[in-house]
């Protein structure tokens, strides 16, 4: 399949390389040309613009940081809407808001193209592995004629319901992610000044009913001195969005705007680009716990 792809970060890139061996004519394209240069080497072509990308695409995917990224590329002057043609797909794997979304399919629509929002979950070594989880929304007849090539760069790919809910899964996914997060750290913390062993803490609690995902990668690779390779600022987002989601659908949230604030107050600190790990360490040093995880 002829594909475009938009947006070569650290989630972007693998997957756009995933799409390239599993034998996809790419065509790429990102702000910062230098992105490429690994997938141009691999077979893919470097466009200029998001239109260009689109121009004889077939299929259209975007990895992008919001939604106001999202909406430029798309549906701006050089968009990727202004290169697609009729008959053809426009996928977006980004953390977005509903309503654009929404929005997006409707000018799709008018245009005679369709449009699915798929954002993914698995961190960047689920995207090189091609074993992300996709949250998909859009009609059905769809889904079913793009799930084989979502299925190229995801192991798991769930239609959740109409345009839209593709991205509301992912909010509330993140959402419940960033809560475990703040709860492990501050489990860490407790643990180590009783005395406990950081990494005994985790053997004993992955088999027990405090066990997050969360708890067991971040605190794990904290200890061994690597990292997430997701910025604090993303979080931020990915966690404000999620709140708004609540509100509007009038939810009486509690936990989901203190972790918010916690969040923004660490990336207001200087931190928006550091690595999400980073805040374990800052968090451990005024818990009275070094690195190391000892009190």
């Amino acid at each position: 399949m002829k594909v475009g792809f938009i947006g070569l970060g650290n989630m972007g890139n693998p997957m756009a390389a995933s799409l390239l061996r599993a034998g996809h004519a790419l065509r790429v394209h990102d702000l910062k040309q230098d992105k490429a240069s690994n997938l141009v080497d691999a077979g893919a072509v470097w466009a200029t613009s998001p239109r260009e990308t689109a121009t004889g695409a077939e299929a259209v995917l975007t990895s992008l940081p919001g939604p106001a990224a999202v909406e430029t590329v798309v549906l701006g002057a050089d968009g990727v809407f202004e290169g697609l043609a009729r008959g053809t797909v426009y996928i977006d794997t980004s953390t977005g808001e509903p309503g654009l979304i929404q929005r997006i399919a409707r000018e799709g629509a008018a245009r005679g193209i369709d449009v699915l929002d798929a954002p993914v979950s698995g961190g960047v070594f689920g995207a090189r592995d091609a074993t992300l989880t996709v949250f998909v929304g859009g009609a059905q007849e769809v889904f079913d004629r793009y799930e084989p090539l979502l299925r190229d760069v995801g192991e798991t790919v769930v239609r959740m319901g109409d345009t839209g809910s593709g991205v509301a899964t992912k909010l509330v996914n993140n959402l419940m992610m960033f809560i475990n997060f703040i709860g492990a750290c501050e489990g860490m913390a407790i643990g180590a000044r009783a005395g406990i062993d950081p990494r005994r803490l985790i053997e004993a609690i992955r088999p027990s009913m405090g066990q997050s995902r969360m708890m067991e990668r971040c605190l794990t690779r904290f200890l061994d001195g690597r990292l997430l390779h997701s910025a604090v600022d993303l979080g931020v987002k990915d966690m404000h969005l999620g709140v708004e989601l609540g509100r509007s659908h009038d939810v009486p949230l509690e936990v989901a705007p203190m972790v918010e604030e916690i969040l923004r107050r660490y990336q207001d600190e200087g931190n928006a680009q550091a690595d999400l790990l980073e805040y374990i360490g800052d968090y451990l040093k005024r818990a009275g716990v070094d690195p190391s995880g000892k009190p």
